[in-house]
């Protein structure tokens, strides 16, 4: 569903080098499928630490390829993706595809070119699974010595039951084939709706675990949650009872479920799902607790959703994260065709550069919006209410000269980015404002008289360094009021 109003983007123009682009969007005071809009945080120079998962060789790094991040790597059929790096080959899992079960690709880096194995790395299910329903695998490296085994979990309908369980199987190679584990589920709590989605995390000091989610989408007492169950050094048995970890509330369409678990500054950081994976609703979200069992805050703002990539990529969700020498990546799938229904749909997989404000996660690609009342300004620009603006404030003229306004703003990469401003103009001539980052030239970007309590936005592209940089908008002149500023 899209927020009435109308949207027309032109090429006006190129200043010093930067690609102007109008982005004539009224929203009647609103922005369709806008991201919440945060200040503009405190930096912390952190570095992510993810507990290391060993790998059975040590070839040298692999550069990271260039992409965009609203691009597919795997533009076919590839749902639920998981990704696996064993020496210089990268590995991808995901959810059946017809009438495989495993599908499975690989590529030199991350980004690709991904390629689709022939074949199925599941070809057999255990006694008590039903084909055409194993979804979203995860596999891991467990070495013993000088054995490498490799470690599928898995979710599959169980026989006479309609209703999911989690299953584990291990081959000697990463492209399989994948030998299930005993004649029973690992996981299958048929009184909470069965268990999909298993993620493995190993902690600190070695503790492996499986996180799942329990399919109680309707049950107001036994709610969609996530769960956290503690493994044998093996990774093959479960230890001790399960402990229910995240719930979904009432900021959450339907459900929560596809939890993926990282380690970060002594905290521990949980991405999920909410949303129906078939609609464009469905997003990505984080909570963060300082102990594993929690508990878990949730984070006031999806890391990514259909509005943060304005459409261009739909429902991203089922996240993992893959961590190189250069960075991490997020690991994720969007819709491709079949949004408004379970017929026919088609999800690809995405990759794009992760990066943390915080313990907030930052995706590229995905716009994160800066208040601007909540920047530096001189003493030429003040701050008043504007009720339909989206904080509800905005900054403008007052009496002074030094009318610019500064906001610290995060990228998750070095490289281009867009920067949206979003805001109005009621000045008899045009105001042209002066946009420069890290103290570099600046840049004119024009702004366009609109009408009264109506807001629209201009599209420029600029350099970004990895992590903080700070942006300067000068000569916010007259009559022109600046809402936020969204860097994708």
């Amino acid at each position: 569903m899209r927020v009435p109003g109308f949207a027309v983007s032109m090429i006006i123009g190129v200043t010093s080098g930067v690609f102007v682009t109008v982005a004539a969007t009224v929203l009647d005071g609103r922005a369709a499928r806008r991201p919440v809009a945060l200040p503009s945080p405190t930096p912390t120079p952190s570095v992510s630490t993810v507990a290391p998962v060993p790998t059975p060789t040590s070839d040298p790094p692999v550069p990271r390829v260039a992409h965009s991040p609203t691009r597919p790597v795997i533009d076919s059929n590839f749902p639920d993706p998981t990704v696996l790096r064993v020496g210089s080959t990268y590995y991808a899992y995901a959810t059946n595809d017809g009438p495989t079960e495993l599908p499975i690709a690989t590529a030199p880096t991350v980004n690709g070119p991904w390629k689709r194995l022939a074949g199925d790395g599941l070809p057999r299910l255990p006694g008590w699974a039903v084909a055409g329903r194993t979804w979203a695998p995860e596999v891991i490296v467990r070495m013993d010595g000088g054995t490498t085994t490799y470690v599928l979990y898995f979710a599959a309908r169980r026989r006479g039951q309609d209703k999911q369980c989690i299953g584990v199987a291990t081959a000697t190679a990463p492209q399989g084939p994948f030998v299930p584990v005993g004649d029973r589920p690992l996981v299958c709590p048929l009184d909470l709706g069965g268990a999909i989605d298993p993620a493995s995390f190993v902690d600190g000091d070695g503790t492996r675990y499986l996180l799942y989610k329990t399919r109680g989408h309707y049950d107001a007492k036994r709610p969609a949650a996530i769960f956290l169950q503690r493994l044998t050094p093996d990774a093959l048995r479960l230890v001790g009872p399960p402990r229910r970890i995240l719930a979904r509330d009432s900021r959450e369409p339907v459900l929560v479920e596809a939890p993926e678990l990282v380690r970060r500054n002594g905290k521990y950081v949980l991405f999920y799902a909410a949303g129906w994976y078939f609609q464009d609703t469905y997003e990505t979200r984080y909570a963060v607790a300082t102990s594993i069992g929690g508990p878990y805050v949730k984070g006031a703002a999806p890391v990514q959703s259909t509005g943060h990539y304005r459409d261009r990529i739909v429902g991203p969700g089922s996240v993992d994260v893959v961590s190189e020498e250069t960075g991490q990546v997020l690991v994720f799938h969007g819709i491709l065709k079949g949004a408004e229904g379970d017929t026919g749909l088609v999800r690809g997989m995405y990759t794009a550069d992760l990066g943390w404000m915080g313990d907030r996660p930052v995706v590229r690609g995905a716009a994160v919006p800066y208040e601007a009342e909540h920047g530096r300004r001189g003493a030429g620009l003040e701050a008043y209410r504007r009720p339909r603006a989206s904080g509800r404030r905005v900054v403008g003229p007052a009496r002074g000269r030094e009318n610019w306004l500064e906001l610290r703003v995060y990228a998750p990469g070095a490289g281009r980015y867009s920067v949206r401003i979003v805001y109005a103009d009621r000045s008899e001539r045009p105001v042209r404002p002066a946009l420069s980052v890290n103290g570099g030239a600046a840049a004119t970007v024009p702004f366009r008289r609109t009408a009264p309590g109506r807001w629209v936005a201009v599209t420029v592209h600029r350099e970004f360094r990895d992590g903080w940089n700070v942006l300067r908008l000068r000569h916010i002149a007259r009559k022109a009021e600046v809402d936020r500023i969204e860097i994708a």
